[in-house]
């Protein structure tokens, strides 16, 4: 047997003295700060985002369409020369229209049945109709 000698260092004492060096002690307070930190998320694509905008402006774009051609079909031909469709949004049909003697006739034409056949031609949900008085672009 060997006597126990400090100056030699068996190999066990330099594998546990390596490993202690080598890992940070759990009392470390910068190991315990970085244990709570929150990693930010990591970016994702831009298509789910993008993929759902497009879904919304094509369903825009079929109903203004689908609702300039129901005016187009109903309307009309005295009608359709006074009053022109700006917009459809939220349910809201916006028409134009040059005077106000226009507005009126319109404005008769629509609830005397027109509206409803709009509906029903052009399969789009309209709640409410405004007519503006402007000029024709």
């Amino acid at each position: 047997m060997m006597a126990h000698d400090p100056n030699n260092l068996e190999s066990n004492d330099l594998d546990q003295h390596d490993q202690e060096l080598n890992e940070p002690t759990r009392h470390d307070p910068l190991v315990r700060l970085r244990g709570f930190r929150v990693r930010a998320e990591r970016g994702r694509g831009i298509s789910e985002d993008c993929a759902g905008v497009m879904r919304s402006l094509e369903r825009v774009s079929k109903d203004q369409s689908a609702v300039g051609g129901a005016w187009e079909t109903t309307a009309p031909d005295e009608l359709r020369e006074l009053g022109w469709v700006i917009g459809l949004k939220g349910g809201r049909l916006e028409l134009g229209v040059e005077n106000a003697g226009a507005r009126h006739r319109v404005d008769r034409w629509l609830r005397g049945g027109g509206l409803e056949l709009m509906r029903e031609i052009g399969k789009v949900r309209i709640k409410s109709v405004v007519l503006r008085i402007e000029t024709r672009d």
